[in-house]
């Protein structure tokens, strides 16, 4: 069948033209053809949105391994300092504390040893040009007696250097805070800068500022705590600063978060239960139960018996707290944070 259509001409004159219709072969072609570049672009697109994801996991996962890291770090501050750290975190840090101070005292003791070598060489040296020069007899007693004189005096001196290095190791073993402090000022700078690069990375992956003002408020007051060495205001600033981080672990959605919540109140009672300020360790305990209470019915089967054991610990706490005895609620304080440790581990292995 001919279709005929009417266009303007140059000369303002209709012309009709003829278009022949396709024929069925044709049509089909075309129409597949259309059909297959839709597939290979939609293809084309969830290819990219796949990408886009994966690469946005990969950060996810990369910023929370930088996170896990900071809260080690931050809870070796609390362990130096004897506080209720997590069970089994914090404990590398202060091996490799350890470690550094062993091998710092090593590279002196070496020192010390090179110098004593250096000046016996020193010495012999002196000696052979003495021999080389062959003078009279007098002049070698002369020679003799002052060499005599000098070694005496040299080994006085060293007497009185070991002396001196002595009484500097003795008053080092008498002041046993400095090097806890040294330990904790180590460790606030170390978190200082793994923050320097976190927040950043965080902030692209969704982090408000807020998020980012509060942990660097948190690691501020906790400097300024450490630089006047107030062990217990430090303790309590260095569970602010885990509060931030929490949060920081709620921004990436892992699973472990809500526990960790669970062990920033559990810890706040326990540091006010410390210095005797009851109403600050109920107004804690009442949002651990309350926010316990939320939680717990939306564990799993795997993780029944660890809400259980925490179930029980929580309540045992509560009652030693209305009870106001300091030694109970540490001790059953450090029972609830072991419970809650377990039962992060559960979720991390699900």
């Amino acid at each position: 069948m001919n279709i005929f259509l009417r266009v303007f001409s140059v000369h303002g004159k209709f012309k009709g033209v003829t278009i022949m219709k396709p024929s069925g072969r044709a049509f089909r072609i075309t129409v597949l053809s259309m059909v297959m570049a839709g597939l290979f672009l939609s293809s084309c697109g969830k290819s990219k949105d796949q990408e886009k994801k994966d690469q946005e996991q990969q950060e996810q996962e990369k910023a929370i391994k930088m996170l896990d890291e900071i809260e080690s770090v931050n809870e070796s501050i609390i362990l130096i300092l004897n506080g209720p750290a997590i069970p089994g975190k914090g404990e590398g840090q202060e091996e490799q504390q350890d470690n550094k101070e062993q091998q710092n005292q090593q590279q002196d003791q070496q020192q010390e040893q090179d110098n004593g070598e250096q000046q016996n060489q020193k010495k012999d040296q002196q000696q052979e040009q003495g021999n080389g020069e062959q003078p009279d007899q007098q002049e070698q007693q002369d020679q003799q007696q002052g060499k005599d004189q000098e070694q005496q005096s040299q080994q006085q001196q060293g007497k009185e250097q070991q002396g001196q290095q002595q009484q500097g190791k003795e008053a080092t073993d008498q002041k046993p805070q400095d090097k806890i402090w040294t330990g904790v000022n180590e460790n606030i700078i170390e978190l200082h800068s793994l923050l320097n690069e976190y927040i950043p990375a965080a902030a692209k992956l969704g982090a408000s500022t807020e998020l980012s003002s509060n942990a660097n408020n948190a690691l501020n007051q906790l400097t300024k705590k450490a630089e006047a060495r107030d062990h217990n205001e430090v303790l309590t600033e260095a569970n602010n600063l885990y509060k931030a981080i929490c949060d920081y672990f709620t921004l990436h959605r892992d699973k472990r978060a809500p526990a960790k919540l669970l062990l920033y109140h559990a810890r706040r009672v326990m540091l006010a239960a410390k210095v005797g300020d009851w109403q600050t360790a109920g107004e804690a305990m009442d949002e651990l139960k309350e926010m316990w209470n939320t939680q717990k019915t939306s564990y799993g089967e795997d993780q029944k018996d660890d809400v259980a054991m925490l179930d029980l610990s929580v309540s045992n706490l509560s009652g030693v707290v209305d009870e106001k005895n300091q030694n109970l609620v540490a001790i059953k304080g450090l029972l609830v944070l072991q419970n809650i440790s377990e039962l992060e581990k559960g979720l991390e292995e699900k």
